[in-house]
């Protein structure tokens, strides 16, 4: 009889063991997670931020936007234009894939997101006839989410 007990509380305290292995496990899948998760926001970050990044943004922004006609564009405008539009989608896969926080990127950079995509909006319509609708659809989902943030926002 006393074995039986000893049994039965020897069974409980391994299932308490296990239970408490399991809680911490867990525990530590969330924090690797968040690891991985903020890791790739600062190379990300790192990306976006680089000065010949933020130069072909500027471009894009300032200059082509005023430019409607995709063939008066320079071959170094393009080239600045594609840049910018490469980093965003880029930023659009990892969104997608959840390598950072879900639609972080598109809140943290609507109005840069929105004036791009409208700014290259000729030379995307020009590539997209020539190579698929799917060209860089990542930096489109990117637009749509910085637009609807934007508009639930009350953000102009």
């Amino acid at each position: 009889m006393i074995w039986d007990m000893i049994s039965a509380i020897s069974t409980a305290f391994m299932a308490f063991v296990i239970f408490v292995a399991a809680v911490i496990a867990v525990w530590q899948l969330c924090e690797m997670r968040k690891a991985r998760q903020l890791d790739a926001f600062i190379n990300l970050i790192q990306f976006l931020q680089r000065e010949d990044i933020r130069e072909a943004r500027r471009v894009l922004i300032e200059d082509l936007s005023k430019k409607k006609d995709f063939g008066s564009w320079s071959k170094d405008e393009i080239r600045q234009a594609e840049k910018a539009c490469h980093t965003y989608d880029a930023a659009g896969i990892m969104d997608t894939k959840e390598f950072i926080e879900k639609h972080f990127i598109a809140k943290e950079n609507h109005n840069s997101i929105v004036q791009c995509w409208e700014a290259a909006k000729p030379m995307i319509e020009e590539y997209r006839n020539k190579r698929g609708k799917d060209f860089w659809a990542n930096f489109e989902k990117l637009y749509k989410m910085a637009r609807k943030y934007e508009e639930t926002s009350k953000i102009k």
